[in-house]
């Protein structure tokens, strides 16, 4: 089969690549190929700043890391279902402390959906909605077990 017109031949079969943004002082950027390993899932994200993220999940393993120019590419932020378990937890007990009669004095709502972000290192919403979407994906990571389906 012959290459399209602008398309390296040993890039047959690429679905996509993404160039860094990211100043130099970041690091180098992650190399990956769905290839290298079969069992795991990729995303990616770039939001309109040009900022970029990589996820990665292991299904079986239950891990998965987030990885990102300003988080330093480096340095990816590894969590496990246990951690996600746990940060969604503590939020969920700090909003259950936040009580009070006069409503200009509450704090502003706690949103446990922010917990993996803080986890990951991501804080932007747009971060966040990508980061659920990639839990939702890997659903053995993001969800309790059991059937997913609708009662």
């Amino acid at each position: 089969m012959a290459a399209p017109e602008g398309q390296d031949p040993g890039d047959a079969g690429l679905v996509f690549a993404a160039c860094n943004n990211h100043d130099p002082r970041c690091g180098p950027p992650p190399r990956l190929r769905n290839t290298d390993n079969p069992g795991l899932y990729h995303g990616y994200f770039e939001n309109r700043h040009g900022e970029q993220f990589v996820f990665t999940c292991d299904r079986a393993a239950g891990t998965g890391t987030v990885s990102g120019g300003d988080l330093g590419w480096a340095e990816p932020r590894t969590f496990t279902r246990g951690l996600l378990d746990e940060a969604l937890r503590s939020t969920r007990d700090l909003a259950a402390q936040v009580q009070g009669d006069d409503a200009r004095s509450r704090p502003p709502v706690i949103d446990h959906a922010l917990a993996p972000g803080r986890l990951t290192g991501l804080t932007g919403k747009d971060e966040i909605i990508w980061l659920r979407a990639c839990l939702e994906a890997c659903a053995d990571i993001s969800e309790p077990s059991g059937d997913r389906r609708p009662s």
